[in-house]
């Protein structure tokens, strides 16, 4: 997989649609909801984490942990007193952790069954509201000291859509506050409702079993499940023309990319 020039795509031409699908949207809430009434741990965990409800709060910790506290203390962010936002919050399983370190969080979810699992655990310094799905309506432009999404885009089937929160995330940011996004950084061919994608290996027995990267080729079914891949340099480039700096990028290439950096 070249770092280089990229050449364009089937999935890089323009589809004549600069907002989110509705069809989509609505789809999206609705499948969510009732991946919520039905278990909302198994849905939103890792497949090795144990369906209960401490080990699923502790995994949040985790998460948090070695995704958020390195990226403020990279950044050079004290989060006492200041306000977050997580885009896809889900029952709250990071929530805790991040409303104990920042002065507010809010916790936002494409579904209404989600936000009302969340809520009805009281956190203290915690807010969360139902969303769109497509954007943040609701939360004031520059109000906001960090944004945070993890493990949301890539169930997001509408490219529009995670485009759409990269200016929603823009707008609610004050100037000089910062972002970091997760998203699957795949190459990605359309074929209809179906999507070829290509990338590296994350795994960590495989990591461990060689000394490079292993490379992968998949076909997946384009659903609610499996949402679109955001290759690297056009994740930078949305960035840069919403005046988000995107100065850290990590594991380009693979199902755990991360864009972060600061509104200019």
């Amino acid at each position: 997989m070249s770092h280089g020039r990229e050449s364009l795509t089937v999935d890089d031409m323009p589809t004549g649609c600069s907002t989110p699908e509705k069809g989509w949207l609505s789809r999206i809430r609705r499948e969510w909801d009732a991946r919520a009434r039905e278990n909302a741990r198994a849905y939103i965990n890792w497949p090795d984490i144990a369906n209960e409800e401490g080990a699923f709060f502790t995994s949040g910790r985790r998460d948090y942990e070695c995704y958020v506290t390195p990226f403020l203390k990279k950044m050079q962010v004290d989060p006492k007193g200041k306000v977050a936002l997580e885009i896809g919050c889900g029952i709250g399983r990071i929530a805790r952790w991040m409303a104990a370190d920042f002065g507010h969080y809010i916790g936002v979810d494409v579904s209404p069954e989600m936000i009302r699992k969340a809520s009805s655990y009281g956190l203290a310094r915690a807010t969360f509201q139902t969303v769109s799905g497509g954007d943040l309506a609701g939360i004031a432009s520059g109000s906001v000291d960090f944004v945070l999404s993890f493990a949301v885009f890539q169930h997001v089937p509408d490219k529009a859509a995670i485009f759409n929160y990269f200016a929603e995330t823009a707008r609610v940011l004050r100037h000089g506050a910062i972002f970091r996004l997760h998203m699957k950084g795949l190459w990605a061919l359309s074929l209809g409702r179906l999507m070829l994608e290509a990338g590296f290996s994350n795994n960590v027995h495989l990591l461990k079993a060689h000394s490079t990267r292993m490379p992968f080729v998949r076909l997946r079914y384009l659903d609610t499940w499996q949402g679109r891949s955001i290759r690297p340099a056009e994740a930078v480039k949305k960035c840069q023309s919403l005046g988000l700096e995107a100065l850290d990028l990590q594991d380009e290439w693979t199902t755990m990319m991360w864009v972060g950096g600061r509104k200019k």
